[in-house]
């Protein structure tokens, strides 16, 4: 006749505990190493290259020679460059709109100028944002027009997630996020204390899994 054994909760549980644990450990190792390399790539980032929204505000620039147009059809927003349709985004209507500079179009279309700052050499970027309704930060998708001093343009569609470091810099003000290149989590609110609490978190389900585990083999020692 075979008996079969008692179900061991606390063994369950124990177990339970030791891999969450364990996986929020990594958790946290993974973040900490991408959180170190967002911060090492981003100070490079800003020794080699300058940022700047044009001191001129208007939907309408020109950089050396090349004519750069954004405004509104209904309901969707347009980007010309040379008079030239390039680009058309729908987009709901809000009271910004009544604006008549850039500010209309803010979380949508965006001006930069970006200077390396050893040459001097300059870029105009034209950046769109092709899904304003999206919530989700890898939901979004955006286009990029990048014009180099002899009136040279140059366009991008990425999404998030696939884009380059620079393209990263690019985006950067068309969504409220800040995002990152390899971890968005240094420009959230209290990301130290994220990465801390998590730990502790871990710490904590590994100490009482490893408590409970010494306490069930001082049971089977006793019984025995």
């Amino acid at each position: 006749m075979t008996t079969t054994k008692p179900f061991n909760l606390s063994k369950l549980i124990s177990v339970l505990l030791l891999a969450a644990g364990a996986v929020l450990l990594t958790i946290v190792l993974y973040f900490t190493v991408q959180s170190v390399r967002e911060l090492v790539y981003q100070n490079g980032i800003e020794k080699r290259y300058s940022f700047q929204s044009p001191e001129d505000k208007e939907a309408v620039q020109v950089f050396h020679g090349v004519k750069v147009e954004t405004y509104r059809d209904g309901k969707e927003v347009l980007l010309e460059l040379q008079e030239e349709e390039r680009a058309k985004v729908k987009a709901p209507l809000s009271n910004a709109d009544e604006k008549s500079d850039m500010k209309a179009f803010k979380g949508i279309v965006q001006y930069k100028v970006m200077k390396e700052k050893e040459t001097g050499e300059e870029w105009f970027i034209a950046a769109l944002r092709l899904t304003p309704g999206a919530i989700k930060e890898s939901d979004q998708t955006f286009q990029t027009f990048r014009i180099n001093e002899n009136g040279v343009v140059k366009k991008s569609n990425f999404s998030s997630g696939s884009n380059s470091k620079l393209e990263t810099q690019w985006i950067r003000g068309l969504t409220e996020d800040k995002m990152g290149y390899h971890t968005s989590l240094p420009y959230q609110d209290h990301p130290v204390l994220t990465l801390v609490s998590t730990a502790i978190a871990g710490l904590v389900s590994l100490y009482v899994g490893l408590r409970l585990r010494k306490r069930e083999k001082a049971k089977k020692y006793e019984a025995a």
